[in-house]
């Protein structure tokens, strides 16, 4: 690799000239890297924006294509930074440039009716604003290209900042990386986003732009905190200054606190969020299930008109006959306990509105054509009561579609954006029905079934909305590209927060050493000293609370409350008791290499602390949290908690430290050794 870095070194030298590339050159190459960003994704594989499955090993398949676009969007970063810099002696013409961006991104995005930040890459054959294909496609490059210049752009601003105060040695490569490793994080912030209605579209466009923007600058800004340690540390031959140094440790802890709750609180929670379920739960979501515990398992669905067993989950035929459907459906037959009544229940669930629209149209046309179809309207009081649901929707009555056959009976219903408050691009056809054996009474076993699953706020009239023209979408459904961006950016938190915490040591190594040294105290002193100011800060906050029990280290999540006070009072405290217990553990990691430099010097004792922060907390976290799990069932009482946990987090980074610079002094040794 070396030698063919140096040849192409060599021929572009001699190419060139010894001179810089021309400022046309790179704005021609910037142009072609966009462009192919917008274009090769799509044609390579359309499976990404299409109709593909995600599963895990979709990334084997699709990962090269993925990998290519982030690599693109790398480059073009690097090369605008090239362009900004040459030609930027002043923030106005950052300024300036950002301004022509914005513009150039908002306007054609407001005129194609969009409310959210879209990307709309090159799909083949996909109709994005409902006009020509020669339109929709020029439309599509046009907002695409001018979005991935004020993400490129927003990636490269920290990089300007920081270079035009410390320059760096290789500015051109680190704008590259830093724009392939924020390309996944700055695509789910995009994708995620399902466009809804907004009384002021252009307002609803604005600040959806600009929150992915800010987030593209703090991911940048972060992913550069590194960069700016090492330089701090390295310096020129002096100590560093120690207001630097300690203002710097705090925001590498802030960081670590704040950055993994916000970006993935999936990464402390478990089980699964209702509000949001996973596609494999949305499947069967409408089809009644038995609760699942002791009394009743997941076969049994109990109910006031009696249990109904689960005959045949997924298998039978419909007796509506409505194979034409498009929709992934998932049905299930019940028989009534202590009778031969038997029911049934089926779900097509859509992710696309037109879809979902055209197929309710062809269910009627289909079911008018062998039966009797009605609106009616469902009275399900009784029953939504003795199913857990408040008054106020036991007290409305729902409609659907009332069908009635030579051989069935049954309600259909629909349900739109069920999930996330309304905003989630899932629609539902549901049927409850009578199947070959029919009771005397089949309305009231039915409405036992619908009860168990109703959605008093997504549910719509089947007939609502037939004629409507559905707006086309604004960009393709990336489900398989969100699901490898998502994947790609979990792993990101899960390495960039110990890396974090191992600037955080190297920080309060530097800080620590140079304190020591200039008021010329005793470090084995010291250090029981510092400790016992951190134990003394945890446990104000533990009596301010009176928690018995505390999560160490506190990460910061999103409405959580895990103190029981206020919200902010609670991250106040939640931060504070977070503070000191992570120092504490960069304390105990730091120990050895402060009481052991004497005996067994290395040569670069910051770039050492580091690498062992990174590996501690990567090695310390999950145990104390498996462990304080067991605590928690002892309930002690409020000042032994974190008391005992922090000295338990500080004795295990102490001990790990050890073994890691025993490594670290080894590995130096033998590397001398002739």
């Amino acid at each position: 690799m070396r030698g063919i870095r140096e040849s192409i070194t060599r021929w572009t030298e001699d190419h060139l000239g010894g001179r810089p590339p021309h400022t046309v050159v790179i704005a021609e190459l910037y142009l072609l890297c966009i462009s192919l960003l917008w274009f090769l994704p799509g044609f390579l594989a359309p499976e990404l924006f299409g109709g593909g499955n995600t599963y895990p090993f979709i990334i084997f398949e699709y990962g090269g294509v993925y990998l290519l676009a982030a690599v693109l969007f790398g480059c073009s970063a690097a090369l605008l930074f090239a362009l900004v810099r040459r030609k930027a002696g002043s923030g106005l013409r950052v300024l300036a440039l950002a301004v022509a961006l914005v513009l150039l991104y908002l306007v054609p995005a407001l005129l194609a009716g969009s409310m959210q930040m879209i990307l709309p890459f090159y799909v083949p054959g996909w109709a994005y604003f409902g006009l020509s294909p020669a339109v929709d496609v020029l439309m599509s490059a046009v907002i695409s290209l001018s979005g991935i210049g004020l993400l490129s752009l927003a990636t490269i601003l920290p990089i300007l900042l920081i270079d035009r105060y410390a320059p760096m040695k290789r500015p051109y490569a680190t704008a590259a990386v830093l724009g392939t490793l924020l390309f996944p994080c700055l695509t789910v912030a995009i994708f995620r986003i399902d466009p809804v209605p907004s009384l002021v579209p252009w307002l609803s466009l604005s600040l959806s732009t600009l929150s992915v923007l800010c987030l593209g600058v703090a991911g940048a800004a972060v992913l550069s905190i590194p960069l700016v340690v090492r330089r701090l540390l390295k310096g020129s031959g002096n100590p560093p200054q120690q207001a630097r140094i300690f203002g710097l440790l705090l925001l590498c802890l802030l960081l670590v606190w704040f950055v993994p709750g916000y970006l993935d609180p999936g990464c402390f929670l478990t089980g699964y969020d209702h509000s949001s379920p996973n596609p494999w739960l949305k499947r069967c979501w409408f089809v009644p299930q038995g609760p699942g515990d002791l009394e009743y398992p997941w076969s049994t669905v109990p109910t006031i008109e009696g249990n109904y067993l689960i005959d045949e989950p997924c298998l039978g035929g419909s007796p509506l006959s409505l194979s034409s459907l498009s929709g992934k459906v998932y049905r299930t037959v019940y028989t009534r306990e202590h009778t031969e009544e038997r029911y049934i229940a089926e779900q097509w669930w859509y992710e696309n509105e037109r879809t979902f629209r055209s197929d309710k149209k062809a269910a009627l046309e289909s079911l008018t054509g062998f039966g009797e179809i009605s609106e009616t309207t469902l009275d399900l009081g009784d029953h939504l009561r003795a199913a857990g649901f408040e008054r106020s929707d036991a007290e409305r009555e729902y409609p659907a579609w009332l069908f009635v056959g030579k051989t069935t009976r049954g309600y259909i219903l629909t349900y739109e954006r069920p999930f996330d408050d309304g905003r989630s691009n899932d629609f539902f056809i549901v049927y409850y029905g009578t199947y070959s054996t029919v009771g005397p009474d089949p309305d009231r076993s039915l409405k036992a079934l619908i009860a168990q699953r109703l959605s008093p706020s997504a549910i719509r009239a089947p007939g609502e909305g037939l004629d409507e023209e559905v707006r086309p979408n604004r960009m393709p459904e990336a489900k398989p590209f969100l699901y490898i961006s998502e994947m790609i950016r979990y792993a990101g938190i899960l390495l960039l927060t110990p890396f974090l915490f191992g600037c955080s040591a190297a920080l309060l190594f530097a800080g620590t050493l140079t304190e020591l040294e200039t008021r010329k105290r005793r470090i084995v002193g010291a250090i029981p000293l510092l400790a016992a100011v951190l134990l003394f800060l945890s446990l104000i906050s533990a009596y301010l609370t009176g928690s018995t029990w505390m999560p160490i280290p506190p990460f910061y999540l999103p409405t959580s409350e895990p103190l029981g006070v206020s919200t902010l009072l609670d991250a106040l405290l939640n931060l504070m008791i977070f503070l000191s217990a992570l120092t504490l553990i960069g304390l105990g990691v730091i120990a050895p290499y402060l009481l052991l430099k004497r005996h067994l010097p290395l040569k670069r004792p910051c770039r050492a602390v580091l690498v062992s922060g990174t590996l501690v907390f990567g090695i310390l976290i999950y145990p104390l949290m498996m462990m304080h799990a067991v605590w928690q069932g002892l309930r002690p009482a409020p000042w032994i908690s974190p008391f005992v946990w922090m000295a338990l987090g500080f004795c295990l980074a102490a001990a790990w430290a050890v073994v890691i610079y025993a490594v670290q002094a080894v590995t130096g040794r033998g590397g001398k050794s002739p």
